[in-house]
């Protein structure tokens, strides 16, 4: 298949009339994922189905709104490299608290840092939020408890106390360092550090320092 950048031609509409359902369906999906990645979620599917390379009702035939195909990128792009083992990785007591959370962010940036993720991101916070909104509820759930959970263990504190602003802020900024090497690359277009694992490895042990001196304060 050619790509869906390339001008359609009578072969490729041949080739792609012989597609399998499945396969047409993520032919859009992938199609969705990079048009709303470059134009931002406030595209219109008209445009899409046009760049795509098929009509604007067989596109509504697979999705029949708009909001099923956004729920769609978002269960693809974020849901589906979100894997069960980061927090299995988090909850491994035979680890030190720096060298998990080295493992989990250098694990992590592999799957996120890439333009589709960040940018599709980026632009739903600017217009609905709808995607921002349930992937930091994912976040609030299934992370951040679980790092600053570990990080009192590490320092030897209690791990059922009220988590405070001043932990959860620090984790905030532990993450969102990690995020902003996407940002720099895919919207400031600066590029990424030449060495972004050590970059990675830096954050986690400036937030480990810090956390030993905050979480014993934060009460």
């Amino acid at each position: 298949m050619s790509d869906i950048s390339s001008p359609v031609t009578d072969d490729d509409k041949k080739v792609r009339r012989r597609l399998k359902p499945e396969e047409r369906e993520l032919q859009i999906l992938q199609g969705a994922v990079k048009f709303f990645s470059e134009r931002g979620l406030e595209g219109q599917t008209r445009d899409l189905a046009k760049e795509i390379g098929v009509t604007h009702p067989l596109l509504y035939h697979y999705f029949p709104t708009k909001q099923a195909l956004i729920e769609r990128v978002y269960e693809t792009v974020y849901l589906g490299r979100w894997t069960h083992a980061w927090e299995d990785g988090l909850d491994d007591k035979s680890l030190g608290l720096q060298e998990k959370l080295t493992q989990f962010y250098l694990d992590y940036a592999k799957a996120i840092l890439t333009p589709e993720w960040v940018r599709i991101l980026v632009f739903s916070g600017l217009s609905d939020g709808y995607i921002p909104d349930r992937y930091l509820a994912l976040l609030r759930e299934k992370l951040f408890p679980r790092i600053i959970r570990e990080t009192r263990r590490h320092l030897d504190l209690s791990v059922r106390a009220k988590i405070t602003e001043r932990e959860s802020e620090l984790v905030w900024g532990l993450h969102g360092g990690i995020f902003y090497l996407g940002i720099r690359c895919w919207v400031y277009k600066q590029g990424a550090p030449e060495d972004w694992e050590q970059v990675i490895r830096d954050r986690v042990r400036a937030y480990v320092v810090a956390a030993e001196d905050l979480f014993g304060n934060a009460r």
